[in-house]
């Protein structure tokens, strides 16, 4: 291969990673339906879209949410499959909370997160990305709010409520879960105070592109909230590989 080659080739892979701007991808997308191509951890989701809230029992739950290697941990109510990864740089966790009557899932949580830093040559990882789904009390939806945006805040404020209820039973048998269930708590506050500060932005929280924000270490976020009878379905993705993730409907 000739030098004039080489310096060919090396100049133009320089001029295309300089016209790159690998930190976010700007591009209009749907938080709740696109598709992501660079990570294997669609199996997360796979699994947190098998149980369905108000059906799927204990027993059904307990089947199908510990993987090979991963590792389990119950309280009376609550249900949790965790693992990590990478010296602890990646982790995960899969929980349910299921209504101690009916013994049917009320709640339902994924989350992943990956601190990796990112390399001149390597599409960035660093990311992290959470999901809950839950069944709201009555008496939260039935509030008189002065208006729309108000009655989502609430909403989301009564899941980080209730998300929060549910972890701490589970935290103290592991570190990885508590550390894990401390950055969900802080992406959720991280949201809210955002529509603290301008109520109004809770219009975005269902719309497709969701509503943006910047999260503190791993950079821009989406976070979108439907509501659907008294069902409140959230998703939370932050960092470049997690913005275009896939969501089921």
């Amino acid at each position: 291969m000739s030098k004039k080659f080489c310096f060919t080739v090396a100049v133009g892979c320089s001029i295309v990673f300089a016209g790159c701007d690998l930190s976010f991808y700007e591009a209009p997308m749907d938080i709740f339906t696109s598709y992501e191509r660079y990570t294997g951890d669609s199996w997360l989701l796979d699994r947190y879209e098998q149980v369905v809230l108000k059906e799927s029992s204990s027993a059904q739950v307990l089947s199908v949410i510990q993987q090979k290697d991963e590792f389990l941990s119950q309280s009376e109510s609550v249900v949790a499959a965790w693992g990590d990864k990478r010296s602890g740089s990646m982790l995960w966790f899969s929980s349910v909370a299921f209504d101690e009557d009916l013994l049917t899932a009320k709640r339902k949580y994924s989350f992943v997160a990956d601190e990796r830093i990112k390399g001149y040559w390597t599409i960035p990882a660093q990311k992290l990305r959470f999901d809950a789904q839950a069944v709201i009390n009555p008496q939260v939806l039935a509030e008189p709010y002065a208006n729309e945006n108000a009655r989502r805040i609430a909403v989301l404020k009564q899941l980080l409520k209730d998300y929060s209820s549910d972890i701490v039973q589970l935290a103290p048998d592991s570190q990885t879960l508590t550390s894990g269930s401390m950055m969900a708590r802080r992406v959720v506050n991280t949201v809210i105070t955002r529509l603290e500060q301008n109520p109004a932005y809770a219009t975005k929280l269902d719309k497709p592109n969701g509503l943006d924000f910047d999260h503190p270490v791993l950079g821009k976020g989406r976070a979108g909230l439907i509501i659907t009878d008294d069902i409140a379905d959230l998703t939370i993705k932050v960092g470049t590989t997690f913005l275009n993730q896939p969501r089921k409907p």
